[in-house]
């Protein structure tokens, strides 16, 4: 390359390195082809997610319309009946606790006999209460369990 041949600029620099018509075509064709690439990749992973998302509803429909086993049901009727007891439980350790005072009189001892019969009372309808619960929930279950 002599400097007659080379490319100068209005500043005095010389270009050196210019890219000729054949080299900005294989460009273009390297973009072109890579950029097609791409686009198939794209409309790949399009059709992936949508049959991807068509599986995900249909699990999710599947899962919906599946009813809970009957063994699950009474698993949680009990479990509800076990934590109503413990407190059932708590009321009835009260009620044995609960003594009147050395010093009471005749009018105390009718106080501690009124406020004992108002704790067997509470006592006696949380537990009929917990007790009826149950029974109930578990009529439903075969109820159910024999619809099927």
């Amino acid at each position: 390359s002599t400097l007659d041949e080379m490319t100068m600029t209005s500043d005095g620099i010389f270009i050196i390195d210019k890219p000729g018509p054949a080299d900005s075509g294989s460009l273009d064709c390297d973009l072109s082809s890579s950029f097609r690439v791409l686009q198939r990749e794209l409309e790949e992973m399009r059709s992936l997610n949508s049959l991807l998302k068509k599986e995900n509803q249909n699990l999710r429909e599947q899962l919906a319309a599946r009813n809970p086993s009957c063994d699950a049901d009474f698993a949680r009727a009990l479990k509800i009946f076990y934590h109503s007891m413990t407190s059932v439980r708590a009321q009835l350790q009260r009620l044995r606790r609960h003594r009147p005072s050395e010093e009471s009189d005749l009018l105390g001892l009718r106080f501690f006999v009124d406020e004992q019969s108002r704790l067997m009372r509470n006592f006696s309808e949380q537990l009929e209460e917990c007790v009826s619960k149950l029974k109930q929930d578990v009529a439903a279950i075969v109820r159910r369990k024999r619809e099927r």
